[in-house]
């Protein structure tokens, strides 16, 4: 193409040619070129150019002065309709901020009163996007069916939404590529949990489950839940698994983490028994401890360093061998802190109902002897917190939403890829591998008899457990 031309839809869409800053319209159609003529009314300024844009006669008598300003604010219409059709955000964040940016980076303040106005504008981007998707549903009943295909779709324009249809008797839609099913059926460490702040209001919750390898957490399914309960996990693991196989003939899976949601732990006892649940050690030892400040002890255990001492070498109970954490917990209650004797007896009474053999959620679920792989869902919590962030306002609209996952897709992808590729896994906080090398130590002394049970109780309660601060 000759590199003084080029070509922009008018705002009616018909096709214009761009010469040394003016526009023009076709004029006459030929066998071997187009006459284009000014799209001003009674202006005789005409290029004619040939079918492959080589210009062959060129009259540039303008009868009027060539305003620049004119073809950015065409592209600046364009731009907007462009983000309507591509973004979901905010109709007054599109609109306002490329109109700041056209005056000031631009600079185009001397034809200001030719740009249409902030509202015009609006109008033109609301039409816009109607055409791409339907109005927002209130309700989930009023979400479209099926959803229009830009939002089933990655950013690489490969199939995105896995399933869309009815999750424990109520309306739900998983995402997930194929690549994701596929990496995720080899993967024998998952981690799931859920967020409220950023899931649309028609739904309940986003459900994300994630992969664990050589270092690398990622993303591999979103899920829209209407709600927390038993029956829609089953179909949300059931629609899965069942994809997992279909792909890929195989599911490698031996471990879920999740944060002692006992309705997902009910799943899998009952129909995956072969694969472990383990729950979040990080929320194991947070509600010990807010149990604990509960029972008016906050004081106390700022104050004495024996308290301290018994807290964090109970809590580091579920750092032993499972054989030895029931020996233990009878060894650390009889060596109690008397003074608070009354109290201590109600933390473990609660320990005893919420996390003892009989209860709920029983040690094998929060034991995470020689677990040299996360040990919490923190990863996956600190992505939703970024989402949170990157969020205008809370429950943001269902188009959104999905544009978000699509976007943590395409960035897991590429993730996944460089890993694959040999590149390393993202570098720990210095923190986190004095802890963790210190904790090996710990274990493979106490393995060798090196040190006795009360010595690792104590060294992993300090090391593990020491983010239990009084706020």
């Amino acid at each position: 193409m000759n590199k003084d031309i080029s070509y922009i839809n008018s705002t009616h869409g018909k096709r214009q040619l761009i010469f040394h800053g003016a526009r023009y319209c076709v004029k006459q159609n030929n066998v071997n070129s187009t006459l284009w003529r000014c799209t001003k009314e009674n202006c005789p300024a005409s290029v004619s150019v040939s079918h492959n844009d080589i210009i062959i006669r060129v009259n540039e008598n303008h009868a009027h002065f060539i305003d620049l300003n004119h073809i950015k604010v065409l592209e600046l219409r364009h731009k907007l309709k462009h983000q309507a059709e591509t973004s979901s955000d905010p109709i007054e964040k599109i609109v306002e901020f490329s109109y700041a940016n056209m005056i000031t980076k631009e600079k185009i303040t001397d034809s200001v009163v030719k740009l249409p106005t902030v509202k015009t504008l609006k109008n033109t981007v609301t039409k816009q996007r109607r055409k791409t998707r339907p109005p927002l549903p209130k309700l989930l009943d009023d979400l479209a069916f099926p959803l229009p295909l830009l939002y089933t779709l990655t950013e690489n324009n490969n199939r995105f939404l896995l399933f869309d249809g009815l999750l424990g008797g109520k309306r739900g839609l998983i995402f997930s590529s194929e690549h994701d099913i596929e990496y995720l059926a080899y993967q024998k460490w998952w981690y799931a949990d859920g967020t409220f702040y950023t899931s649309p209001s028609i739904f309940y919750q986003i459900y994300s489950i994630h992969a664990f390898d050589e270092g690398l957490s990622t993303p591999c399914v979103f899920a829209l839940l209407a709600d927390k309960l038993e029956p829609t996990y089953h179909d949300l693991f059931s629609i899965l698994m069942n994809r997992i196989k279909e792909k890929s003939n195989t599911i490698q899976l031996e471990c879920i983490t999740i944060d002692y949601e006992l309705a997902v732990k009910n799943v899998f006892d009952k129909h995956y028994p072969h694969i472990k649940v383990k729950g979040c050690l990080f929320h194991y030892g947070k509600a010990l401890f807010r149990k604990f400040m509960n029972l008016n002890l906050k004081k106390a255990y700022q104050d004495d360093e024996s308290l301290r001492i018994w807290f964090r070498s109970f809590a580091a109970i579920a750092l032993l061998p499972e054989t030895n954490m029931d020996e233990a917990n009878h060894y650390l209650r009889s060596t109690k802190p008397l003074l608070y004797e009354k109290e201590i007896i109600l933390f473990l009474d609660y320990h005893d109902k919420t996390y003892g053999i009989n209860s709920r959620f029983p040690p094998t679920m929060y034991n995470h002897y020689r677990n040299l792989n996360p040990r919490t869902t923190n990863y996956l919590e600190g992505r939703h917190n970024r989402w949170k962030k990157r969020s205008t306002k809370p429950h943001n609209d269902i188009y959104m939403c999905i544009d978000m996952f699509k976007h943590e897709q395409l960035l897991a992808s590429d993730e996944r890829q460089r890993h694959e590729a040999g590149a390393a896994p993202p570098k720990r906080r210095k923190k986190t591998l004095i802890a963790e090398e210190s904790l090996s130590r710990l274990w493979d002394k106490l393995g060798k008899n090196q040190i006795t049970r009360d010595k690792f109780l104590k060294g992993a309660g300090l090391r593990y457990f020491q983010y239990m601060k009084i706020e």
